[in-house]
């Protein structure tokens, strides 16, 4: 492989280096949490009006007015790299990736922008939202450094790692500015060199519960339009609404049958990576070329699993692809959620995916071994062609 994600090169770089449809996403988000509170009331007691008033006292943003100042950002980026060829200078300078975290724990995020498309160029800018519009708070090199939350305090955790040299610092937001303060640093190349098993101190323990922050690609608002679901699932003890599961149309062989008689699936790229090839015959998801531009073909499917990846009760399939050449020797080398909405069955297409284990009620769960500094827990979000990946916190 040629390639790796953003995920996989920020993970990486620390151990190396140290989608339902109809309405709009706010009206989506607040019904799926209206709904699942007033589900549940008849086994507490409580009334559906009482339900519904205590969905809406969870994590909200007071004004739902930067996702069209941060959407506009975004799109703007997304024209300008447009515009420019990969090979002229310019294009190191156009956008990679973003994130949302609320840093300062008003109940409305803060936007950071990566620019550059290498460990050497990258650079960060932040923004937050007030007066109506989004506001430029800092800009600062962001090379070989990835982001974490700070939990329930004003912060978030810069982590950066190169050469066996690794800093953590706390950035606070005040009054529109940031604040520093370093939290840890390290340089374990005296026991490298010596010899002696050295991993660089997991962020966790520098800052108890601190989660990594999922960056998004540069080619999609989605999670911006899907920020409340985001919020609540990151925040202490929301937990997936599913407990009871069947297949589709109540049919345990419904995946099965797909597969078998070549069926047709909407094939759609989960990270930057991937190809989005649309509709194709299920056979092609192993062929070359067809959803990895360096992929060989001949990759045999494994792995299988069912899981409720939008807590609808209903099972998502998740399988992998191996690689097996001069390049590659992995029975991971890609993943695929298929995921049955309005009559077609869309498949989620993945690269390198590091997970261990994916729950029945749809967590990706990735245990620190090897290259793997950090616990990693992940859920995906999808609506058709829309879709994306994001971090959550996660229980051992």
């Amino acid at each position: 492989m040629k390639n790796k994600t953003l995920l996989s090169a920020l993970i990486m770089s620390l151990s190396l280096c140290a989608c339902a449809s109809g309405g709009t996403a706010d009206e989506q988000a607040t019904t799926a949490n209206e709904q699942a509170s007033v589900e549940s009331a008849s086994d507490t007691g409580i009334s559906a009006e009482e339900a519904s008033s205590e969905a809406s006292a969870e994590i909200a943003p007071s004004d739902t007015g930067y996702k069209k100042a941060y959407i506009e950002l975004i799109e703007a980026e997304q024209q300008k790299i447009a515009s420019v060829s990969p090979e002229s200078e310019e294009y190191e300078e156009c956008m990679e990736s973003y994130l949302l975290y609320d840093v300062d724990k008003d109940n409305t995020p803060e936007l950071l922008i990566r620019f550059g498309h290498s460990e050497a160029s990258y650079n960060r800018k932040m923004y937050t939202y007030a007066d109506g519009k989004a506001q430029l708070v800092e800009e600062s090199p962001s090379g070989h450094t990835s982001f974490y939350s700070v939990p329930n305090e004003n912060g978030i955790l810069y982590y950066m790692g190169h050469m066996g040299c690794a800093d953590c610092i706390k950035a606070v937001l005040k009054d529109g500015k940031t604040e520093y303060e370093e939290l840890f640093a390290e340089d374990i190349n005296e026991k490298l060199q010596a010899g002696e098993d050295a991993d660089y101190k997991p962020v966790s323990e520098i800052v108890p519960g601190a989660t990594y922050l999922e960056e998004y690609s540069y080619t999609t608002t989605y999670p911006i339009e899907m920020y409340e679901v985001i919020a609540n699932y990151s925040s202490e003890g929301k937990k997936a609404d599913s407990t009871a599961y069947t297949y589709p149309d109540n049919n345990p062989e419904f995946y099965n049958s797909l597969m078998q008689n070549n069926g047709t699936v909407n094939a759609v790229a989960l990270d930057s990576f991937m190809n989005t090839p649309g509709e194709i015959s299920f056979e092609k998801l192993t062929e070359k070329g067809h959803i990895y531009e360096y992929f060989e073909g001949g990759g045999e499917i494994n792995g299988v699993t069912y899981s409720d990846l939008n807590s609808d009760g209903i099972y998502e399939c998740v399988f992998y692809i191996g690689e097996h050449d001069d390049y590659s020797d992995t029975d991971k080398a890609f993943r695929v959620i298929l995921a049955p909405q309005d009559g077609k069955v869309y498949a989620y297409l993945s690269f390198s995916p590091y997970e261990d284990t994916v729950t029945k009620d749809g967590y990706f769960i990735t245990e620190p071994e090897g290259s793997i500094s950090e616990r990693i827990v992940q859920r995906v979000l999808f609506d058709k062609e829309k879709c994306f990946t994001f971090s959550v916190p996660g229980e051992k």
